[in-house]
């Protein structure tokens, strides 16, 4: 999925720091989890992973890449079966695809052959659910199939808040649902619908803690709110939206962390309720902490009170 902050490309580094700075394969707590690749890298490579972020839509995806250990033999089968569902309209096609009418207030995130075909899966999928027909796994793997099938169709330009006011070729494209198989790891792992200080507290002692804040004032609630509308999903009542693009209205999933004057003291909250032996974190040159305040920061929690840097030239994302 097209994710602000994902750090995919970065893995080799990030692995490669870990292996430089001897810290062995052990525990690890990825604090700021997002779309899970560091989680799914470091259960890959042996680790027992506990991850933990704000948004639903983040949890999904722990649920699905980094704590599911199987597939069900019929998982691809109950794919193609979410995939070629008579389309139906419900709430995407109602507020986010021309399908909606004055409703939808021309938004056009969506084409409406598509609008329906993500309604109809995502209903389906938690009819399911409801009767005790599929496992967790493999609810979180189809679920997490459907926000990235509608990402891929998504007319936008990598980010939800806005849309574009002409059709793109992805968006003409058919929506499917085409789930990955589970990574393999040694050791289980456990996923947290939290704030990164609550579940640290509640994690307890590791051997890692990897750090990947917000970088700046984007909500990531705000900046995919389509994705966590679906990870959520919805009933006859709601979810309540609100504004031109359809944000979600109310305050759960918005993050300190994205308030400039709260980070310093958020992030030594952080680092005080953490019990990690080491502390790996990536930091961005737009971030609100100027690197001497953060140096500042780590070097106050460490216990020898030294500080590696290390680093690496890297191509920002642009929606």
């Amino acid at each position: 999925m097209r994710y602000i902050g994902n750090k995919t490309r970065l893995l080799p580094f990030i692995l490669r720091t870990l292996g430089r700075s001897g810290i062995k394969v052990g525990s690890a707590h990825d604090a700021f989890a997002g779309t899970a690749s560091v989680s799914r890298a470091l259960k890959a490579e042996g680790w027992t992973v506990h991850s933990s972020d704000l948004l639903m839509s983040s949890y999904v995806f722990q649920r699905a890449y980094v704590v599911a250990d199987r597939a069900d033999p019929s998982l691809t089968e109950m794919a193609r079966h979410l995939s070629n569902l008579q389309p139906r309209e419900s709430f995407i096609s109602r507020h986010f695809s021309p399908a909606g009418g004055s409703v939808s207030e021309g938004r056009m995130y969506f084409t409406p052959a598509n609008a329906a075909r993500i309604d109809v899966a995502r209903e389906e999928l938690e009819q399911w659910k409801r009767g005790g027909k599929l496992d967790d796994d493999s609810y979180y793997l189809l679920l997490a199939a459907i926000i990235e099938g509608a990402d891929r169709v998504a007319n936008t330009t990598g980010v939800y808040a806005s849309y574009m006011k002409s059709w793109q070729p992805n968006a003409r494209r058919s929506f499917e649902v085409v789930p990955e198989l589970p990574v393999k790891g040694s050791q289980p792992a456990k996923a947290y619908l939290l704030d990164a200080t609550e579940a640290a507290r509640s994690i307890g002692q590791v051997d890692l803690l990897y750090i990947d804040p917000p970088y700046n004032s984007r909500q990531y609630v705000a900046y995919y709110h389509i994705p966590e509308i679906l990870a959520r999903g919805w009933t006859e009542a709601g979810p309540a939206i609100r504004g031109k693009v359809g944000l979600l209205a109310g305050e759960e999933g918005r993050s300190q962390w994205s308030h400039g004057r709260r980070v310093r003291k958020l992030f030594s909250a952080l680092l005080s309720a953490t019990r990690a032996t080491h502390a790996l974190v990536s930091f961005n040159s737009e971030g609100h902490l100027e690197p001497e305040a953060l140096l500042s920061l780590l070097t106050k929690a460490s216990v020898d009170g030294e500080v590696s840097h290390f680093s690496q030239q890297y191509r920002r994302y642009r929606a």
